[in-house]
């Protein structure tokens, strides 16, 4: 989806520990083995949320079925993002009423009579939650024989566990609109997950 801003960083820093670096040159074997060689990978994401598109379902105002081929959008009254978003309030929902309706009790009550036009609420109006991930692994390589390596790693997504909102309802029908009841998916930037595995290479 397209946002406004995203900042992307990658970084593979070599820990300067173990035979062969700038500290602990002359450390054991063993030693070696446990502290020295290891390499640390991250990820740093930051980005402004996705562009979202108000919309009604319950009603056809513009008497053309427009229901049966996909969402409808709603008349525009007002900004619809807030300054200050909550997860309890993300948008605005006062900013908008169903085509045909005025500002009052059935402003969201789109099942009017037919008065041949859509909605005036642009495409992308609303922006959403953003992210910020950092992403992180520590890895180390270990020599078996001349031929074969096991490589020793743990990663874990969205690391410092930073909550990041998953996008909420822009339904003007919902009561729901505007609010956020999850945050998002593991792959997306959501809880933090870590796997740890040792690999044979040959």
């Amino acid at each position: 989806m397209t946002r406004r801003h995203r900042w992307s960083t990658t970084l593979f820093y070599d820990l300067p520990f173990g035979q062969g670096r700038k500290f602990g040159g002359t450390m054991s074997r063993l030693t070696d083995a446990l502290v020295g060689g290891w390499n640390v990978a991250a990820i740093l994401l930051v980005q402004t949320g996705t562009y979202l598109t108000p919309t009604f379902s319950g009603g056809d105002p513009s008497g053309t079925n427009a229901s049966a081929r996909g969402s409808m959008r709603p008349d525009r009254i007002g900004e619809g993002n807030l300054d200050n978003p909550t997860a309890a309030a993300w948008f605005d929902r006062n900013a908008f009423v169903c085509p045909g309706r005025t500002a009052g009790a059935n402003q969201f009550n789109c099942n009017v009579t037919p008065i041949g036009r859509f909605g005036n609420a642009g495409t992308g109006i609303l922006v959403g939650p953003g992210t910020v991930n950092l992403s992180m692994g520590l890895s180390k390589n270990f020599r078996i024989t001349e031929r074969v390596r096991a490589r020793l790693e743990g990663t874990f997504t969205n690391l410092p566990n930073h909550p990041n909102l998953a996008d909420p309802s822009t339904n003007i029908s919902s009561i729901s609109f505007g609010t956020i009841t999850s945050a998002r998916g593991g792959d997306s930037g959501g809880n933090r997950v870590g796997q740890v595995s040792l690999r044979i290479q040959f």
